[in-house]
């Protein structure tokens, strides 16, 4: 399937992007290639395919896994690039203020 420039360009516009001409060429071989290999999943027969959401018969999603806390190994923390009293220090991810 071919992608039009006029249909690149649409695209370009919706998601605020500037394209050059080599770029909107590019896009246009990209998104033809996307789906002409959607097209070819489409011709596939999965009736006799499950629905899964992990690939892995009879596990349960919808319970959270346990959060088991393990040792290190010396080995691990060493290659850590942030290091303090042999445990890895990591960026904040909740801010203090709430």
């Amino acid at each position: 399937m071919k992608f039009s420039k006029k249909e690149v360009l649409h695209l370009a516009d919706l998601t605020k992007l500037k394209l050059s001409e080599e770029e909107i060429k590019t896009y246009q071989k990209q998104l033809g290639d996307v789906l002409n290999y959607v097209d070819k999943i489409n011709e596939l027969d999965l009736d006799k395919i499950k629905e899964s959401l992990t690939g892995v018969e009879g596990l349960d999603v919808s319970l959270p896994r346990l959060d088991i806390v393990e040792e290190s190994s010396p080995e691990t923390i060493s290659h850590a690039c942030n290091v303090k009293d042999n445990y890895i220090i990591s960026p904040k991810v909740f801010n203090d203020e709430d």
